[in-house]
This record gives structure tokens, C-alpha cells and sequence, in this order.
């Protein structure tokens, strides 16, 4: 059954490995294992004549194979109903004071994946990564954000037991469940702060994280939500990190993201047709074959600028809002 376990791994996890059994053969781009195969055969050959040459030592074999299976099912049963009524076991988490958070002190490599979480009955999110992610090339982060007042993050440093409480146990035993199911290894770590998206950006940014993942808040909608995090993204030191934001709502399949940050635009048809319109007018008029696209919009962006700085101010910010009112109706799923 090892064999056999050994040869299916191959076509699941058709991966590089630093040790292999001789005599692979590859037949257009699928790699044939003819000696992991022919060990198997054997393996599997010895045992048939085992179990037809050998009769004592079958029907020994077998009825020992029977009675501990019915020990091991009785004494599963008897530990179910024991747990009945008892709360879960909470996970030991030995626990690891850092003074700087950095790739090194939480073994992250750079564009790893920072997952935010905080109510440990609302893990869709983690999931959704973890069954998403290959842990052997992008590394999981799981944060929880020990809230604490402006007061208590003063001069006086927080010891361990302040920051880890039995909040953070919930929560991080069921992350662990959670990982363990999936065969995933993810780093957990615990930050102080006074408010959970600030704290969030801060460690994604000292982490070199590529992409925030967190759960929809039951208080804001997913636009307000990104605006939030992309307001403390403003606020980091330059040079700001590339960071994307993805919200990941309660049935786990659909999902929300954002680009923190300047970004390419995502502009409707009927825009694309305006550019390309005003761009053969403009082409007949002078510039002829040097005149672009890009063209098009830089002037109109700084046009907009300069007229948000002057007396018409008003009336671009008016022409905004209206946009924003009419798009709303018909905005695409980000």
C-alpha cells in the first residue's frame, strides 16, 4: 500500500523531487515511473501468494486485522461520547515576543499572503486561502489584532499575557483545525492595536505581504471596507508597498478585490468609445498619426485638475457625484 501510495503521488503531485526511483520515462510531457511501478507489482505479487499459499498464516492475519479494528472503532466511540457536553480542548501556543516585525522573525518569505481573522465562527475566508494557496511557494500569515486603547499602547510595553488572551485561543486553535484539515502549515501572529485595518496594513507592509485576505465586516459594505484599508495604505511611509486587498464574502465563493493604491483604471465601454471618438477628431485637426490614446486622458486628467483648483471646482465636484450616482446602479463585480 506504500508503493501504491508512492506511485499515485506522482501523478497528484507531479512536482520536482530531490530523490527518485530509477527508470522514469517521459511520453509526451507525462512522465512514466516504470521502476516505481515495477516495485509496486512485486510488492503486490508477494502478498497475493501470501494469501493463497499461506492459510494458518491468512486466517491469522486477517482475524487479528478484524479484532483491532473492532477495538479501535469501540474505543473511538467511547471517546466521542466523553467529549459530549465537555467544551473543546483549546490549542498551547508557545509564545514568541518579537520587538520588530519582520520576514525573518515570522519565517515569511516576501509576497506571502497576510489573512486576517477575528471571530473564529467566521473563518470563511481562511479556507478559501488555504484551499487556494500552495503553501510550497507562497507562505500563509494569519493575523489576529489584540484590540487595546491609545492609553495602554504607551510608554509602558505590553507583556505576553496581554496581548494573547483567550480570545486569541479561540480563534487560533480553530485556525489551526482549519489548517490541519487542509495540510497546510500557516505562521500565526498576534499585533497590538488600537484600530484592527490600521494594524492589518501596517504589519502587510513590514511583512512585504502581496494581498491582505480578510473576511466582509458585518458593519461596513465591501466598498466602504476597501475604502478603509486603502485610506491607512495612504498613510504608510514611502516607498508604499504593491498591496491588493481581497474580501472574501459569507458563502465563501465570491469575492471582492481591491488594488491599493494608483492602479490602471477600469473604464466602461461607452468611456473607451469616448476616448477613441475624441481621438479621431483630435488626429484630423493636426497631430495626425503621433497623437495616442494615453494622450487623450492625460490631457483630460490634467484639464481636471486644474479646474478642481480654480472657480469651477464646484462644478467638478458636482459632475463626480453624479458620475458616482449613475455608476453605482451598474457597477461591474470587482
Amino acid at each position: 500500500m506504500k508503493a501504491l501510495s508512492v506511485l499515485v503521488l506522482r501523478y497528484k503531485q507531479p512536482g520536482g523531487r530531490e530523490w527518485k526511483v530509477p527508470l522514469n520515462f517521459h511520453v509526451r510531457g507525462v512522465e512514466i515511473p516504470v521502476g516505481l511501478f515495477m516495485i509496486t507489482v512485486v510488492l503486490f505479487a508477494l502478498a497475493i501468494v501470501n494469501v493463497l499459499t499461506k492459510e494458518v498464516a491468512t486466517i491469522s492475519g486477517v482475524s487479528f486485522t478484524i479484532l483491532f479494528f473492532i477495538v479501535f472503532e469501540l474505543s473511538d466511540i467511547h471517546n466521542r461520547k466523553r467529549r459530549i457536553g465537555h467544551a473543546q480542548e483549546m490549542e498551547k501556543f508557545r509564545l514568541d515576543p518579537q520587538a520588530d516585525l519582520t520576514n525573518d522573525s515570522v519565517t515569511a518569505r516576501p509576497g506571502n499572503v497576510l489573512v486576517a481573522v477575528r471571530n473564529p465562527h467566521h473563518l470563511q475566508h481562511l479556507g478559501r486561502v488555504l484551499e487556494r494557496t500552495d503553501t510550497r511557494k507562497i507562505d500563509i500569515v494569519v493575523l489576529s489584532v489584540h484590540m487595546v486603547t491609545q492609553a495602554a499602547s504607551g510608554e509602558h510595553g505590553l507583556d505576553s499575557s496581554q496581548i494573547f488572551s483567550e480570545d486569541e485561543t479561540t480563534v487560533f486553535s480553530q485556525v489551526v483545525t482549519l489548517a490541519e484539515k487542509a495540510g497546510k502549515h500557516v505562521e500565526l501572529m498576534v499585533v497590538p492595536g488600537s484600530d484592527p485595518y490600521q494594524a492589518v496594513v501596517q504589519t502587510a507592509a513590514r511583512l512585504e505581504s502581496s494581498r491582505i485576505v480578510m473576511g466582509l465586516s458585518p458593519k461596513l459594505t465591501p466598498s466602504e471596507q476597501g475604502a478603509q484599508v486603502g485610506r491607512y495604505w495612504e498613510q504608510l511611509p514611502e516607498p508604499r508597498p504593491s498591496l491588493s486587498l481581497e474580501i472574501v464574502l459569507e458563502n465563501q465563493k465570491d469575492t471582492v478585490f481591491f488594488n491599493l493604491g494608483p492602479h490602471p483604471p477600469r473604464l466602461w465601454p461607452e468611456d473607451l468609445d469616448l476616448v477613441h471618438r475624441l481621438w479621431l477628431e483630435l488626429s484630423a485637426k493636426g497631430p495626425g498619426s503621433k497623437l495616442h490614446h494615453r494622450d487623450i486622458v492625460g490631457v483630460a486628467l490634467r484639464r481636471m485638475n486644474a479646474e478642481l483648483h480654480s472657480n469651477l471646482s464646484g462644478e467638478v465636484v458636482d459632475d463626480v457625484l453624479h458620475e458616482v450616482s449613475d455608476g453605482n446602479h451598474h457597477e461591474p463585480p470587482a
